[in-house]
């Protein structure tokens, strides 16, 4: 399978969106839980897509294992029919350090009259003081941050202040403004993670309540993940 047959072309905007979600990622693999978060934000928010942003060459955590055409490839086959999902493959095409300010930047200018949504989990929302240029991300974008009912904020001051400011209750108080929002998505998240999908493949212990049937053929196929 080539990852671009039948690719539809991200920079056609013949049919209107209006609310446009953007969620990153290494996706390495991809697996239920992405999907769940994804479905979850699409359907509590009412975008009328959701683009999955794989990670080129990470600014921050560890080195990729699988390389960007396979991860591509199995976001491919892991949103199936699903016309509202899509995969975002620019950072994977690009030979510079991927940045969400960059890449939500790049997407504003394409997109200028859309709604920008980027969706993150907690940890990543906690640790958003870290990431490149991250106060000038609220220029670009509203903040979706998916959490357990149970979560704990722990963010230092300098968050603080802006979840403070920013922060809304409601998706009817989101969509008063253009960006620059944080809200709280309620999402009961699914206990899987890339790290325990490769233990996994590598102990050879069964895949199907983490992957999707073509997800773990692809693995097998290509022989990915097999050295824990």
């Amino acid at each position: 399978m080539g990852i671009s047959e039948n690719k539809p072309d991200l920079n056609d905007h013949s049919s209107p969106v209006n609310d446009l979600g953007l969620m990153g990622g290494m996706f390495d693999p991809v697996h239920f839980g992405h999907l769940n978060l994804a479905e979850n934000v699409l359907r509590q928010l009412s975008l009328d897509e959701l683009h999955f942003v794989p990670c080129g060459i990470p600014s921050h955590r560890g080195s990729l294992v699988a390389p960007s055409e396979h991860r591509l490839a199995m976001l491919e086959l892991a949103i199936g029919d699903e016309k509202r999902f899509r995969v975002d493959d620019r950072e994977c095409l690009s030979s510079e350090t991927s940045y969400s300010f960059n890449t939500l930047a790049a997407v504003r200018e394409e997109r200028p009259d859309c709604r920008l949504y980027f969706v993150m989990g907690l940890d990543a929302f906690n640790s958003l003081p870290s990431w490149y240029r991250w106060k000038e991300i609220f220029d670009l974008a509203h903040i979706i941050v998916a959490h357990r009912p149970e979560f704990k904020l722990e963010y230092t001051d300098e968050l603080a202040d802006e979840y403070e400011t920013r922060t809304v209750s409601t998706v009817e108080e989101l969509r008063q403004q253009s960006l620059g929002n944080i809200y709280f998505a309620e999402i009961r998240e699914m206990n899987v993670s890339s790290t325990m999908v490769r233990h996994h493949i590598a102990g050879h212990k069964p895949l199907e309540s983490l992957l999707p049937a073509a997800l773990i053929e692809y693995i097998e196929t290509k022989e990915l993940y097999t050295e824990d």
